[in-house]
């Protein structure tokens, strides 16, 4: 286990050269959906060249707004990945919000079970739509080594239910405040082991191998999640060669439930999937 780092303020403080915050239409199943893509400051430098790609999936009641704070960036992300850039800790990324929510959903809002239909078929819209529609308009790495699938909450049931059935679709996973429901909901503190076996006999079943993959998991002692990933998480590295303390990254704060934590979570799991040159 290692502490979580809080960033520092001078990092939410804007900083030059500067990313900037896109809107992406893309279409699933005959919808019309939205996600925002920060584009970073290399990308008009150096046109030529292409990024890896984090995918950030929002929690329950959500939206693709919510990591950056809307597409004006109110949410203090987007300084921190350019702080983080500049400083020559993180390579430049692209950083795209999409939404796993659709048309007819609405009862997902606020009931779990609903939701989780949702989170737990995510990987399916994002290799078929997400990611073609990413690669397509942006300068995007376009293979699964240089691609990170994280989310918060609700998002974190999505990521792990990603690495899970898609894992070939991605190499890195953030799942921030929040367990795997495959069993149930809040399946890690009452279904450990099935939780567990269940994750990792999906995997092998989806084509994955040991040591193809790298998580980076955290979560705050106050956050509501700790109950139930905490001792998945624990299990998890006992289960050699799936998992161990080299792939599973178990990062602990003193955190909450909010989305202020992740930024922390992020800053410090994205320079360790893609450092910089510093």
């Amino acid at each position: 286990m290692i502490e979580s780092e809080r960033v520092p303020a001078e990092m939410l403080a804007p900083t030059s050269p500067a990313g900037e915050i896109r809107e992406l239409f893309y279409e699933f199943e005959g919808e019309r959906k939205r996600a925002l893509v920060y584009l970073p400051a290399a990308a008009k430098a150096s046109p030529e060249k292409r990024f890896p790609t984090v995918y950030l999936c929002h929690g329950g009641g959500g939206s693709e707004d919510d990591f950056f704070g809307g597409a004006e960036g109110k949410s203090g992300l987007t300084h921190v990945l350019d702080n983080l850039i500049n400083e020559g800790k993180l390579s430049p990324v692209l950083v795209v919000t999409p939404t796993y929510y659709h048309r007819g959903t609405e009862n997902a809002l606020v009931h779990a079970g609903a939701a989780m239909t949702l989170t737990e078929t995510f990987y399916r819209e994002f290799e078929a739509a997400v990611i073609p529609a990413v690669e397509a308009a942006f300068p995007a790495i376009p293979d699964r080594d240089h691609r990170v699938v994280g989310g918060f909450s609700m998002g974190a049931e999505a990521t792990w239910s990603t690495l899970a059935y898609g894992g070939r679709a991605a190499r890195y996973y953030l799942p921030m405040s929040g367990d795997f429901w495959a069993v149930a909901v809040k399946g890690g503190e009452d279904h450990t082991d099935e939780t567990c076996c269940v994750l990792i006999e999906a995997m092998e079943k989806a084509g994955l191998e040991p040591g193809s993959f790298t998580v980076f998991a955290a979560t705050g002692t106050h956050d509501i999640a700790y109950p139930a990933m905490r001792p998945m998480v624990e299990e998890l590295l006992r289960r050699a060669p799936w998992f161990t303390p080299e792939n599973l990254i178990w990062c602990v704060s003193d955190g909450w439930h909010a989305y202020d934590w992740c930024r922390d979570y992020i800053a410090q799991a994205l320079p360790v999937f893609f450092p910089g040159k510093a």
